[in-house]
Formats: C-alpha cells, sequence, structure tokens
C-alpha cells in the first residue's frame, strides 16, 4: 500500500467566535452549522480565524476552542487577524422597552458587528481608510503565544485583500512585522504560512528564501488575480502544504463592490442612529418614532449588503472554478507520498468532501474518510 492513507486531511474555519458572527454572509463557520462534536469524524483539523487583535476580548472563547478540538481528535490551524470587529447598538423594536436587559435565551444579536480588515501592512493606496486596520506585532504575538502554549503547529498569516496588491514600502514594512514573528515561531516550532490575496510572486520567494515560510494557496483568491491555479501549483507544490477551496463567481469587482457597498451603508446605519439618539434627547415623540423607522430601515439595508452570493459557494455549485484538474493533480502528489491540507472555504456541507474524493479516491486510500 503507498503511503498515502493519511497523507490528505480535511478542514473547515472556524472564525465566528469574534463577536459571536462570521464575516461572511451566509456563514462559513463551522459553529454556525452545528457544534464541533457534530462533525467529528468528518473533517481533520480546524482553521481558527482569530478576528481579536491582541486577544482583548475573546481569548477565552478561542483558547477553549482549541481545547474542544483536540479533545475531538481535531487538529487546529490559527489564522492571524484579517479583521477587527467594530460593534454599533441596535435600534430598539419598541422604545418602551429600550434599554431592559434581554433574556438570556435569546440568541437574537445584542450589537450590529462590522468587520474592519485588518493585515500587517496595507497598500498606500487604502492608507488611512476607515475600513482597513495596520496590525502591529503587539496584536499578533499574544494570538503565536496562544498558538505556542495550545500545541498549535501551523499559523496562516494573510498578506492582504484579493487584487490589493501591496507597494514596495508596504512590502517593507510586512517584512519587518513578519520577521519578528517568524523569530518567535521557529523557537517554539510553529510553521508560517503565508496566504495568498495581494501577494505578488516575486515577493513570496523574496519571502520563501528569507525565511523558510510556506504558501498558503486560497484558489478562489488566485482565481479572481487571474492566476493559471493549475500551473502555479504545479509549479509551487514543494512549498505548498496547505490549499484553500474556494467557489468565487467571475470578476473581483464584486469582492470590492461588496466592501464599498458595506461601507455606504454603515455610514447611513450610523447616520440614522444618530438621528434617532438625538430626537429621544429632545424629547420629540413624533419625530423620534420616524427617526425609529429609518433606524430599522437602515439595520435592513446593512444587512441586505452584508450578503455575500459571490464566493464561499459550494465546491459542486456553479461559480467560475473547475476543481477537477487541481484535484487530479493533488491525487497524482498523494499517490507519492505528499501530505497536503485542503481547507474548505464553504458553507460547511459534507457534499464537499464527497465531491473532493470523488477525484482524490485511490484503491490504496482508506475509506475511513
Amino acid at each position: 500500500m503507498k503511503n498515502s492513507e493519511k497523507s490528505v486531511s480535511i478542514g473547515y474555519v472556524e472564525q465566528a467566535i469574534a463577536a459571536s458572527q462570521d464575516p461572511l454572509s451566509p456563514p462559513i463557520s463551522i459553529s454556525c452549522n452545528g457544534t464541533l462534536a457534530k462533525w467529528r469524524g468528518k473533517f481533520q483539523f480546524l482553521d481558527l480565524r482569530v478576528n481579536d487583535p491582541g486577544l482583548k476580548k475573546y481569548q477565552r472563547e478561542f483558547r477553549e476552542m482549541i481545547a474542544k478540538a483536540s479533545t475531538l481528535g481535531i487538529e487546529t490551524f490559527v489564522t492571524l487577524p484579517q479583521f477587527s470587529t467594530v460593534l454599533f447598538d441596535l435600534p430598539p423594536s419598541d422604545p418602551e422597552k429600550e434599554g431592559q436587559t434581554r433574556k438570556k435565551n435569546d440568541k437574537k444579536p445584542t450589537k450590529l458587528v462590522y468587520f474592519k480588515s485588518a493585515f500587517l501592512a496595507i497598500s498606500r493606496a487604502f492608507e488611512g481608510s476607515p475600513s482597513f486596520l495596520r496590525l502591529s506585532v503587539e496584536d499578533c504575538l499574544p494570538i503565536m503565544q496562544m498558538a505556542a502554549e495550545t500545541g498549535v503547529k501551523n499559523v496562516i498569516v494573510p498578506v492582504s485583500e484579493p487584487g490589493q496588491y501591496l507597494d514596495r514600502m508596504a512590502e517593507e514594512e510586512f517584512e519587518k512585522s513578519f520577521k519578528i514573528l517568524d523569530e518567535f515561531a521557529k523557537t517554539r516550532g510553529i510553521t508560517l504560512h503565508l496566504r495568498n490575496g495581494g501577494l505578488s510572486e516575486r515577493f513570496f520567494m523574496q519571502m520563501k528564501k528569507k525565511y523558510g515560510c510556506y504558501l498558503a494557496y486560497n484558489v478562489g483568491i488566485a482565481h479572481m488575480e487571474c492566476d493559471d491555479v493549475l500551473a502555479v501549483y504545479q509549479k509551487s507544490k514543494d512549498f505548498m502544504k496547505i490549499l484553500m477551496l474556494h467557489q468565487v463567481l467571475p470578476g473581483i469587482d464584486r469582492w470590492e463592490t461588496r466592501r464599498s457597498t458595506l461601507e455606504k451603508s454603515l455610514k447611513n446605519y450610523v447616520t440614522a442612529r444618530n438621528d434617532y439618539r438625538q430626537a429621544i434627547a429632545e424629547g420629540e415623540s413624533e419625530y423620534s418614532q420616524n427617526c425609529l423607522k429609518k433606524f430599522q430601515t437602515a439595520l435592513t439595508e446593512f444587512y441586505e449588503a452584508f450578503k455575500n452570493s459571490h464566493a464561499n459557494l459550494g465546491l459542486f455549485q456553479n461559480g467560475d472554478l473547475n476543481f477537477v484538474p487541481l484535484l487530479k493533480e493533488i491525487r497524482k502528489d498523494l499517490d507519492n507520498g505528499d501530505a497536503k491540507y485542503l481547507l474548505l472555504e464553504t458553507v460547511p456541507n459534507t457534499r464537499n468532501s464527497d465531491f473532493i474524493f470523488r477525484y482524490l479516491m485511490t484503491d490504496s486510500f482508506s475509506s475511513s474518510f
């Protein structure tokens, strides 16, 4: 038997711990489709996306998730922040009940959550933008420390957003921070993987040569950036242990349009909230009712803009990506004894795994998958 029985691991995403909401709608977090225990035996690793710079709010919850995964035999990868949460008050459903404490069993959201993009470096085109946060080393080291203390061996470092390539100055800023994280990781047996998205081949090879890091290759992002995915895999597979299978519809403009629409919706929401607060403060009963209606409408419009219908579709659905040639190429490498982690960056559904193994399964694979 070829050494391939355990050479491929299937993973899902968890990023709904921070603010109890997933940055995507529909959500791709495993916790939004049942508990970890429900999925036991259906995947082998978890990509825990720590969207909490500095671990200032949710450290206990992240540690509990890692511990729970470990008890279920699920390996955990950690992804450094790519979002920072900003919370806003929700409009009251009934002004007379405003300020009352919700019942403990009420699972309705208590805050509107806005996810600000966060990276170790930001292209000059977005410097100063309220929609982007530049992460500091101090934002990441507590997360690295948590990873080390809980036995995590793989940490993914997002570089930028799809199509937003770092300019030379941003690359220098990124490398300055990455060097510190790399030194920390090496002393604790942690492997760092740069995730593509605004990552040029030139810059990755520069980082690979200096630090020996790997590439966590998000296939959907690569497709939006017009990569020849199969050619890139064939060229880079020796330092590509993690592949993120992410179905998308064509056009990077869809990604950018969603972000700009969300920004506009949030501004309208904040304006409506402020108008309502002022009306309440001034004691204008009839006016405050009108402002409340606008406030509630603004919330509905924000959630509508929040929907994401162009990415993270099921692998078996009608997106723009044909995964079959890539999966057949991966199958050849698995037959030769290579090890790969395939992260399903989709709404959790066992049909995704079925789709993958239709093309990966050979006589030498165990049916326990």
